[in-house]
C-alpha cells in the first residue's frame, strides 16, 4: 500500500512540477513580449488603450514583474532539481507578483483601460502563486526537496 501512495506522490509532484514549469515559461514569454513588442503591435494585442498608457508603469512594478517571473522559473527549475531552494523562490516570486500588480489596482487610468475583467489575471498568478509556495513547503518538510 505504502508503494501504491508512493508511487501516486512522485507522479504527482512531477505533475505540478510541468504545470509549475508551463506556466512560469508563458510568465517569462509574456514579460519579454512586454518589454519588447514595438508600440503598434503592442496595441494590436492588448489594444489601443493599454498602449497608451503603456510607458506610463512606474519602474518599481515592472522591475517586480521581472523578479517575479524570472525567479518564479528559476524556482520551477530548483523544484525539479528537488532543491530545497525552490520553497523561498517562490515565496519570493509570490511577493514580487503582488508588488508588480500594485500600480494597476490604484491606477484608476489603467483600470479605464484594462476593463472591468482587469484583475482576473492577478487573481490566478495569486491563485497558482499560492500552489507552488504550498506544494513546495509540503515538499520540504516531507524530505523531497532537500
Amino acid at each position: 500500500m505504502s508503494g501504491e501512495f508512493y508511487n501516486k506522490s512522485r507522479a504527482l509532484f512531477w505533475m505540478l512540477g510541468a504545470v509549475f514549469l508551463i506556466w512560469n515559461i508563458i510568465g517569462c514569454y509574456f514579460y519579454y513580449l512586454d518589454q519588447t513588442l514595438p508600440d503598434a503591435a503592442y496595441a494590436e494585442a492588448y489594444g489601443d488603450a493599454l498602449a497608451a498608457i503603456r510607458h506610463q508603469y512606474p519602474i518599481w512594478s515592472v522591475a517586480s514583474y521581472a523578479v517575479a517571473v524570472w525567479g518564479g522559473l528559476l524556482a520551477t527549475l530548483l523544484y525539479l532539481l528537488r532543491n530545497r531552494w525552490a520553497s523561498p523562490l517562490f515565496v519570493m516570486s509570490l511577493i514580487m507578483a503582488i508588488i508588480s500588480f500594485i500600480w494597476g489596482f490604484t491606477n484608476a487610468e489603467y483600470k479605464a483601460a484594462a476593463g472591468s475583467q482587469f484583475w482576473v489575471m492577478p487573481a490566478v498568478v495569486v491563485t497558482l502563486g499560492c500552489v507552488e509556495v504550498w506544494w513546495s513547503r509540503k515538499k520540504v518538510a516531507d524530505g523531497t526537496l532537500s
